[in-house]
């Protein structure tokens, strides 16, 4: 069996029911010039599958316990740098890292992108915001696997914890000013995870096939994006003080990820609750690429 894994970041420098103007309304001019948003761009398909799909396109739709999932990967990770538990380069703790919650709007953009099958190689969309966030981050990732069994959740969790391994090359002296450091120090899928300001997520994810000298692939395609939006130049990533001891508008820690600030919102039907150390150990026995 034989898999290969490619991921992306975006560093700051279907939706048919959607009103499509609102968003072609929306501007990113602060990317590039007379750039238009993706939900806009892609008006002519209603979203859907681009040529690049091919015949045997599915939108992987996300239920609400895997929505929860995604979110309780991120803030479990994210409690673990801000609590002072991630040991690879030493990472200090957090004073204002915000808990996780999710957002639908987000996951809607990321799926329109999602479905033009920009998979190999991985493309960023330029213009992604939202009302609410003028600027929205966003993390890729694509199984490029020669069978076609994926597990969803299983995939995400693999794809979601190689972006946060990123820590192994993180320094922790870079927590303090955010910088392009160069293609031998791919960090940013990192630090958009563990940016202190982001509070929210929206992800989405497709399948698709290609052929390639007579044999066929098939991809998995995620998508995440997060607003407000990480990696800006020039800024701390987040800032170094004692677990909550500076959260924003006087929130008070979470009961559950102590090292975090504020309370979840989002609580989909269903049993979604992830114990820490049972999280802890599956990422530590099931984080192998043999098993895609």
């Amino acid at each position: 069996m034989k898999a290969f894994i490619v991921l992306t970041t975006a560093v700051f420098i279907v939706l048919v029911n959607c009103k499509i103007d609102r968003y072609c309304d929306l501007s990113c001019d602060y990317v590039t010039e007379n750039v238009s948003h993706t939900v806009c761009d892609r008006e002519n398909v209603s979203c859907g599958p681009s040529e690049k799909c091919g015949p045997n396109f599915e939108i992987l739709h996300l239920d609400d316990s895997t929505r929860q999932y995604v979110v309780n990967l991120h803030n479990y990770f994210r409690n673990k740098v801000a609590i002072g538990n991630e040991s690879r380069n030493d990472q200090p703790s957090a004073a204002n890292m915000m808990i996780m919650n999710y957002n639908h709007e987000l996951e809607n953009i990321a799926q329109c992108w999602a479905n033009a099958c920009n998979g190999n190689p991985l493309i960023h969309d330029h213009c992604r915001r939202t009302e609410e966030y003028e600027h929205v981050g966003q993390n890729l990732g694509v199984i490029n696997s020669s069978v076609s069994d994926f597990d969803l959740k299983k995939t995400m969790k693999k794809l979601v914890t190689l972006w946060y391994d990123e820590v192994e090359i993180f320094k922790n002296e870079w927590i303090n000013e955010t910088d392009d450091r160069g293609p031998e120090f791919i960090v940013g899928h990192y630090t958009q995870m563990v940016w202190a300001d982001t509070y929210e997520i929206g992800c989405a994810a497709s399948y698709y096939t290609s052929n390639s000298s007579n044999k066929t692939w098939h991809h998995l395609l995620l998508v995440c994006n997060y607003g407000p939006g990480g990696n800006y130049l020039g800024l701390p990533v987040y800032e170094v003080g004692e677990p909550c001891s500076n959260c924003p508008w006087n929130l008070q820690s979470n009961k559950k990820y102590e090292g975090l600030c504020g309370q979840s919102k989002y609580s989909p039907t269903g049993n979604t609750t992830v114990d820490l150390e049972t999280m802890q150990l599956e990422l530590t026995e099931n984080n192998s690429l043999d098993d895609v």
